[in-house]
């Protein structure tokens, strides 16, 4: 089917789009910011309008749609775990009025741990947001040499984590805590009792497109069981990790929180874990 809306592109264009027209908070932080961030490292080092790119980890892939609309993509192919990408048609249609997904767009469902390499041709380039921090450690090597091998020598990959486990919100769980540093401070039984009676609104930004699918407390234990079973990645665990599954640091940005650490943290920890929020790493084959 792909190829129909090639020929539909050919003749009339990309469906048109308004971004005056969205409304949802969620969409508009992944719309706007996220795809001006990927744009910002990995079109520094490719040519997104030539490059054929992979999304590892792709999501509702409303990033890739703007890399597209917004960028200049000519060819993205989004992998991941779950099914989300399957509501970007619905999705688009709603916030920005888009009739069908540009055919440089394609997805596919992956089981976790499943190797990439050898089914596709090599890409160019490959990009993954706040993915990292959700693979079972055991995997992280296994998957990352197996990306190093779906790179096409000279090719580059963007890895963002943002938060990284040990910084004041690690836990994903500030939609429904705002305490920072709860999920190290606290038992999982009284965190799971703070996430079970929260009695509000969540921050709109924080509400994906799989909350409906759901409802109030299936989104709960979903977040709260995503916490459980986040590997607890530091920055300088995952650069370790690229660099043994061959890959060569480019560049990289760490960003840090300005924040108070409780007293019954210091030495616990050590201070650059609790106080580094976000890593930006830019690696090269």
């Amino acid at each position: 089917m792909n190829w129909m809306l090639r020929l539909q592109e050919k003749l009339w264009g990309i469906a048109p789009w308004d971004a005056k027209q969205i409304t949802d908070e969620w969409f508009r932080a992944h719309f706007d910011y996220a795809s001006d961030v990927v744009n910002h490292w990995v079109g520094s080092a490719l040519d997104l309008r030539t490059a054929k790119l992979l999304n590892f980890g792709c999501g509702d892939g409303i990033t890739d749609l703007s890399l597209v609309l917004r960028h200049g993509a000519t060819a993205i192919h989004g992998v991941d775990i779950r099914r989300e990408y399957a509501k970007l048609p619905r999705i688009a249609r709603e916030q920005l009025g888009m009739s069908r997904i540009p055919a440089a767009l394609t997805f596919e469902t992956i089981q976790p741990g499943a190797p990439l390499a050898g089914r596709r041709p090599l890409v160019d380039g490959i990009m993954s947001w706040s993915t990292f921090e959700h693979v079972q450690r055991d995997q992280l090597l296994p998957i990352l040499k197996d990306l190093h091998a779906c790179l096409r020598p000279g090719g580059f990959f963007f890895i963002q984590i943002e938060p990284l486990f040990y910084s004041p919100y690690g836990s994903h769980l500030r939609r429904y805590d705002e305490v920072p540093w709860h999920h190290l401070l606290t038992s999982e039984e009284a965190l799971w009792k703070v996430i079970e009676d929260h009695d509000g609104p969540i921050d709109a930004a924080e509400v994906d497109f799989g909350f409906a699918d759901f409802g109030v407390d299936g989104y709960k234990r979903f977040v709260f069981k995503e916490y459980q079973a986040l590997n607890r990645l530091t920055a300088d665990e995952l650069v370790d990790f690229t660099v043994a599954a061959g890959f060569h640091v480019v560049r990289q940005e760490r960003r840090h929180v300005q924040m108070d650490i409780p007293e019954d943290l210091r030495g616990r920890y050590p201070d650059d874990w609790l106080l580094n929020n976000e890593i930006f790493l830019l690696l090269s084959k």
